[in-house]
């Protein structure tokens, strides 16, 4: 079987289609996987570190607002759409498989021109932009929530499977602590990074630096990453090695593993890998996406007691730090939270992905 995943932009986008490509490979040992991205992203980076080829594309997503750039983005797409289709020929795929977001919306329209066997995953519960414009052309819309498929044509053909893990973040072993620590705080605010929340990590920071016990791993994103290094070095922090900060995680789901407390945005995978290793969390929801759909993420897990919720409004020096250090001295209620978010885990998603790409394919 040889299939192609199209993704891009953020880790959201790019990590399902990680999952669903693993999947592939461990149960069809002679399949070949193509990815296909754009060149803005983080695409090139995890998909060339987890030993898959990739073509890019060049895209860019189009503006909220009335934009020149959004004549610019609409040109580019054009174009994308034809270079996506000389990889068609080239590759001949099975199937084409997309995880959301405007870097698969070329390689998917090109292919169900083609009549070739199409899918996309949306993991969000308000579906983006792409996927609504390409749902009723498509084969198949996976879904995360349920509620999605309201927002979606009626001719879309939409199957609820949850959200696909990879091996490793589904049975992921954690490092060991630093000597001395007994409980870890994790932290992250996106691929991209999210100035409010690295703020506020850094006051939590200044008040563990008092706890010996605690060690706090802090990933700022590849955008704002410099001048939060700058702070954090500014405030004395560097100089205590149980405090780190850095720029991006390649290896999140271990560092989740060990973690006491995730400090982290909503977005569907993140509540996933949650759910599965069944962590306490403190979640502040982006308010720059689609729908608002974080934070109608984070509302269900709140209003279940599987997470603590913060919006940005609510961040200021010492909202962040009161309900970490709260949930690490607590150990009744950070217990409660965590049987409660497992309630949350769709360890069948894989399967019933792998299962839907025999159908699709006849093969």
């Amino acid at each position: 079987m040889k299939v192609i995943l199209s993704c891009g932009g953020t880790g959201g986008h790019i990590t399902p289609a990680l999952a669903i490509a693993a999947t592939i490979c461990e149960n069809i040992p002679r399949a070949e996987i193509l990815f296909v991205g754009g060149t803005r992203g983080l695409e090139q980076a995890l998909v060339g570190a987890a030993g898959y080829p990739i073509r890019t594309l060049r895209v860019e997503g189009l503006s909220r607002s009335l934009s020149l750039s959004n004549l610019r983005a609409l040109r580019l797409a054009a174009h994308a759409v034809r270079e996506a289709d000389a990889i068609l020929t080239e590759f001949a795929p099975d199937i084409v498989i997309g995880t959301g977001g405007y870097a698969c919306f070329p390689t998917l329209r090109a292919a169900a021109r083609r009549g070739i066997p199409t899918a996309v995953h949306e993991s969000n519960a308000v579906p983006g932009l792409s996927v609504r414009l390409l749902a009723a052309r498509l084969d198949r819309v996976w879904l995360n929530f349920e509620a999605a498929a309201e927002q979606l044509p009626k001719r879309a053909s939409t199957l609820v499977v949850g959200n696909p893990l990879t091996r490793v973040a589904a049975q992921a072993r954690p490092y060991p602590l630093p000597t001395g620590c007994r409980q870890m705080v994790l932290s992250f605010g996106g691929s991209l990074g999210a100035p409010r929340i690295n703020r506020a990590v850094l006051e939590l920071m200044k008040r563990e630096a008092d706890h010996p016990e605690i060690y706090h791993l802090h990933a700022a994103g590849k955008a704002d990453f410099e001048a939060t290094d700058a702070a954090f070095r500014a405030a004395g922090l560097a100089r205590i090695p149980r405090l780190r900060v850095v720029p991006f995680l390649t290896d999140m789901p271990r560092q989740m593993a060990g973690a006491t407390v995730v400090v982290c945005r909503a977005g569907a995978m993140s509540i996933s890998e949650l759910a599965a290793m069944g962590r306490a969390a403190v979640l502040i929801p982006s308010p720059n996406v689609t729908g608002n759909h974080q934070y109608r993420n984070a509302k269900a897990l709140a209003d279940a007691g599987a997470a603590v919720l913060l919006t940005e409004d609510q961040l200021d020096r010492e909202t962040l730090t009161r309900a970490v250090l709260e949930l690490l001295s607590d150990g009744e209620k950070r217990g409660r939270m965590e049987r409660a978010v497992r309630a949350f885990a769709r360890p069948e998603a894989n399967r019933r992905i792998l299962d839907d790409i025999r159908r699709l394919t006849g093969k």
